[in-house]
């Protein structure tokens, strides 16, 4: 079908309205002709993928990345996507929250360069001679070979035809690997799972172990073999932060310290006094608000975050006045009764939830920074925070997945009054 691109959705595709209802067409920017194929149909709406461009967008990008399987918005001039979402997040702020564009201020939004990832997750197929590595197609199980990728440094890149060679000489049938890079680029660790036969992890671990500086293979959550480094040690505002290949730390290597700066600065704010740092992960925001001058608690479910946060601690000089509880946050926040004066909360993409928003908000004395993964969740948490005596005080944008139509977000909200 060939149709002409009105605006951008959410979720990263470009809207269009045919007398077959609204469509979504992936890989198609506003203002642009395109010939879409269609590859699901409902009541109201459809969606499909731009096989040719009849009309090209003057933000279109060309070239190898281009057509980067790992990201969706690959072809979108990187300042006009950054102004996108920037306009995407207020209307999913009105759309779902009723959060008018005004309640946000400026909004800001700071740019990535490119080769950020920190960390980045491949999937792989095949074996021998056939093994494939690289990222799913959109919407498929079909692992497109990855020659190029703006989002994973050169070095990276250039040492995967080694990993896949290496994976292809063992025989072993892998199904997903990770990788964990230092800020320097230096040093890299990784995690491979298998799919199959566990007898071939002995020799793929020693292949490996001479491109990485720490291997780990595993079957599901079994682990099969491990050589070199089990962590790597990233630091971040003059902290060391000792990381598993498997632990959830902020993936982007240039905008890390400015989200760390900018939690603490807005902790800062508020005099110090007892702050919660919710789904803390490896504790990341546990030192910015003890910069801050907080005495924290950190809660998190993970058990390789809790390790990994742990051995931070023990290289910190001020240990003590930070407490790790290994708990789901919502069972502490209905079991803990401690007011705090400050909270950050940085839940995974499906957000904290109406009635743990609520609850939280209910433990808080003066401020809430939401650092937020997934506006569409937001917008839905920020209501049931908001309802308890708050007001928006700040917000900031992040390009953190440059190349995708993610956006990171930090929300600061404050009480109107004494809690």
């Amino acid at each position: 079908m060939r149709v002409t691109i009105e605006k951008l959705a959410p979720t990263g595709e470009g809207i269009t309205r045919t007398p077959d209802g609204v469509g979504f067409v992936a890989g198609a920017l506003p203002g642009e002709e395109v010939e879409a194929q269609i590859r699901e149909v409902k009541k109201n709406f459809w969606k499909g993928d731009a096989v040719e461009i009849l009309r090209a967008s003057p933000q279109r990008l060309y070239g190898p990345h281009a057509s980067c399987a790992g990201c969706d918005w690959a072809h979108f001039e990187r300042g006009a996507a950054l102004e996108a979402k920037r306009a995407l997040f207020l209307e999913t702020m009105e759309r779902i929250g009723g959060q008018p564009s005004t309640a946000f201020g400026s909004l800001a939004a700071e740019p990535s360069p490119r080769r950020y990832r920190l960390r980045s997750r491949l999937h792989v197929s095949g074996a021998g001679s056939e093994t494939v590595l690289g990222y799913f197609a959109p919407r498929s199980h079909r692992v497109e070979p990855l020659t190029d990728c703006e989002a994973i440094s050169k070095e990276t890149v250039d040492l995967l035809p080694q990993i896949r060679d290496a994976i292809a000489a063992s025989g072993a049938r892998v199904a997903e690997l990770s990788l964990l890079e230092s800020l320097d680029f230096r040093q890299r660790i990784g995690r491979f799972v298998l799919d199959g036969d566990p007898a071939s992890a002995g020799r793929l671990c020693a292949d490996l172990s001479s491109l990485l500086d720490g291997v780990r293979v595993d079957e599901a959550d079994r682990l099969l073999c491990e050589d070199g480094e089990r962590r790597l040690v990233v630091e971040v505002g003059g902290r060391l932060f000792p990381l598993s290949v498997d632990t959830f730390f902020q993936a982007n290597r240039y905008l890390v310290s400015r989200l760390y700066d900018d939690v603490r600065d807005f902790a800062r704010e508020v005099p110090s006094g007892r702050a919660l740092d919710a789904f803390g992960g490896t504790g990341l925001f546990a030192a910015a608000l003890l910069d801050a001058g907080h005495q924290v608690t950190t809660v998190e479910m993970g058990r390789s975050a809790v390790r990994d946060a742990q051995a931070a601690r023990s290289l910190w000089p001020d240990e003590e006045r930070w407490s790790i509880v290994a708990s789901p946050v919502s069972s502490f926040a209905v079991h803990e009764p401690t007011i705090f004066d400050v909270a950050v909360v940085d839940p995974p993409r499906a957000g904290l939830g109406q009635e743990l928003a609520a609850l939280l908000a209910e433990r808080v004395r003066r401020r809430i920074i939401y650092v937020s993964c997934e506006p569409a969740t937001l917008a839905r948490d920020l209501p049931a925070i908001l309802a308890q005596n708050y007001r928006i005080s700040s917000a900031r944008l992040y390009d953190l997945f440059a190349g995708t139509h993610r956006v990171e977000a930090i929300v600061t909200v404050d009480r109107k009054g004494p809690a």
